[in-house]
């Protein structure tokens, strides 16, 4: 898949990947991405119906440490982030929610071209032997990423391995739905968060958002209306998703919907690590939300730390 090299290879090009890519190019190492979907940003994702655009996976992001807030803010003096609203509840708690210009995968490849990363967008790893690097950095989902080291005779040691089949993550399932016309039950930011509904998580109107030039929104359903519906049918899932907004907003009329489901939504147990490391030749970091907490801003620090870990390794 490449050639010999002393580039660390990085298997995902969410955040946490594009975060160690961003810190190897700091401490003066090259990075070579691998991706499998068609784009950057992992759960940071976005979708077409048609002329609609539609962020479907995470919707915003905060910033509280310092590092990560130096960088929301250089990525936004480039104009690849923008603070969408200060809050959702009414009145607004203040405290800033940030969107990616023009969309959510905009603050990944932000990073990955700020690191002068070598990026395979739609390339799947197979094998982590056929890498060839040094170092391997692991940021998908813990069960996708421990099979892969498990295929690849790279498994992390029994004390670590216990561990980490013990992670289990929540399942989100986004509908999309591209309207005739904007709602109008939405505040003008265009997001309701619903902390304790039984069905509904978010409700996104992506044109008011500033993401989509015709009406179009973003409905994810709760955890447990997720987990219960995850196997049925589109169709069902769309009748479901269509009556629970509106109740929640009102009448919408449906042009075209499409459905998102999200396996790995977000870690229910989260690591106290910020990276688990072993092996040697190559050294293997796993990363990613599951460690540091499952924000964006913990996924970020979690590739960053997986990029020092790596730099003091081949010192």
């Amino acid at each position: 898949m490449g050639s010999s090299s002393t580039e660390i290879a990085i298997i995902g090009a969410g955040i946490a990947g594009a975060s160690a890519a961003h810190r190897l190019s700091e401490l003066g190492l090259k990075a070579r991405v691998y991706e499998a979907e068609q784009h950057p940003g992992g759960r940071m994702a976005h979708a077409r119906i048609g002329q609609a655009r539609f962020d479907h996976g995470a919707q915003f992001f905060t910033t509280r440490g310092q590092t990560f807030r130096s960088v929301v803010d250089a990525a936004a003096a480039d104009g690849a982030v923008k603070v969408w609203t200060n809050g959702f509840d009414e009145p607004p708690d203040g405290y800033e929610r940030w969107r990616g210009v023009p969309d959510m995968t905009a603050l990944a490849a932000w990073l990955l071209a700020q690191a002068d990363a070598t990026v395979h967008l739609d390339e799947r790893v197979h094998h982590l032997e056929h890498l060839e690097a040094p170092a391997i950095v692991l940021t998908p989902p813990v069960p996708v990423s421990l099979a892969l080291s498990q295929h690849s005779d790279l498994q992390p040691p029994d004390r670590l391995l216990n561990r980490l089949n013990g992670v289990e993550y929540k399942r989100t399932v986004a509908v999309l739905f591209s309207l005739e016309e904007h709602p109008e039950g939405l505040p003008t930011h265009g997001g309701i968060q619903l902390v304790d509904d039984p069905d509904l998580a978010f409700v996104t109107d992506n044109a008011a958002k500033g993401l989509s030039d015709v009406p179009a929104i973003t409905v994810h359903l709760s955890n447990d209306a997720s987990a219960a519906l995850w196997d049925e049918p589109d169709q069902k899932l769309i009748e479901f998703a269509s009556a629970q907004v509106q109740a929640e907003i009102g009448p919408i009329v449906s042009v075209a919907s499409m459905v998102e489901r999200w396996r790995y939504a977000g870690p229910i147990q989260v690591l106290e690590e910020s990276a688990l490391v072993w092996g040697n030749q190559p050294l293997i970091v796993m990363a990613g939300e599951a460690f540091n907490g499952p924000k964006v801003e913990g996924a970020f620090d979690s590739g960053r730390y997986a990029a020092e870990k790596i730099a003091e390794y081949l010192s």
